[in-house]
C-alpha cells in the first residue's frame, strides 16, 4: 500500500512540474518579453528536468524512510496501524508539497537569472 502512495505522489509531482514549465513559457509570451531562443528553452528544460530528478529522488528516499519506520512501529504494535496510516499519508502529502514548492522556487530563480542575461 505504501508503495502505491509513493508512486501516486511521484506521478503527481511530475505532472505538476511539467504543467508549471508549460505555464511559465506561456507567461513569457503574454508579458511581452522576447521569446526564448530554442537553445535557451532547451537549456531551461534540461535544468528543470535535472532538478526534478533530484527532487524526485529525495522525495522517494524520504517516503521510503517514513514507510519503513511506520512498518517497524506496526510490527511492534499492530494496534498502531490505523492511526499511523492516516498520519503517514498526511506526512507524505506534506513532503510532496515541499517538493513542489522547491521545484517552483527553482523555476522562478532560474527564470529570474535568465532575465538578467
Amino acid at each position: 500500500m505504501q508503495f502505491t502512495i509513493f508512486q501516486n505522489e511521484r506521478n503527481q509531482s511530475r505532472e505538476r512540474d511539467h504543467t508549471a514549465t508549460k505555464s511559465k513559457d506561456r507567461e513569457r509570451g503574454r508579458d511581452g518579453e522576447l521569446p526564448l531562443t530554442a537553445s535557451q528553452t532547451a537549456a531551461r528544460d534540461r535544468a528543470i528536468q535535472q532538478k526534478r530528478r533530484e527532487i524526485d529522488e529525495v522525495y522517494y528516499q524520504e517516503c521510503e524512510m517514513f514507510g519503513l519506520v511506520a512498518k517497524m512501529l506496526i510490527a511492534k504494535d499492530s494496534s498502531l496501524e490505523r492511526p499511523i496510516q492516516s498520519s503517514l499519508q498526511e506526512n507524505l502529502r506534506d513532503i510532496g508539497k515541499r517538493c513542489v514548492e522547491a521545484m517552483e522556487r527553482f523555476i522562478e530563480d532560474y527564470d529570474s537569472r535568465e532575465l538578467l542575461h
